[in-house]
């Protein structure tokens, strides 16, 4: 029997719904309340794990030990959880 569109839809969503509840699901990028511990302001954190990501996909060398090449996001959030980098803002720019 042939489900509808609707109904494979409201399954999938039903389904990652719950696995976005089980915690053990979130480790990929470690503790964002940790992370937000580190660089307090959302879209700054973004915007780091982001520069930092393309240098790491540039060749540049990883700051955290048994980081995978091929997972710079996560290899850039382990550095900012584990206090790697230097991060400064200018507080005169707009």
């Amino acid at each position: 029997m042939l489900e509808t569109l609707s109904e494979r839809v409201t399954d999938r969503s039903y389904r990652c719904a719950e696995i976005m509840k089980d915690p053990k699901n979130h480790s990929q990028f470690g503790n964002i309340d940790n992370l937000l511990s580190q660089i307090d302001n959302k879209y700054l954190l973004v915007n780091v794990a982001r520069v930092r990501a393309q240098q790491l996909v540039n060749h540049t060398e990883p700051l955290v030990e048994g980081s995978n090449p091929e997972k710079a996001v996560s290899t850039a959030f382990a550095e900012i959880e584990g206090n790697k980098l230097d991060i400064t803002m200018d507080e005169n720019a707009v």
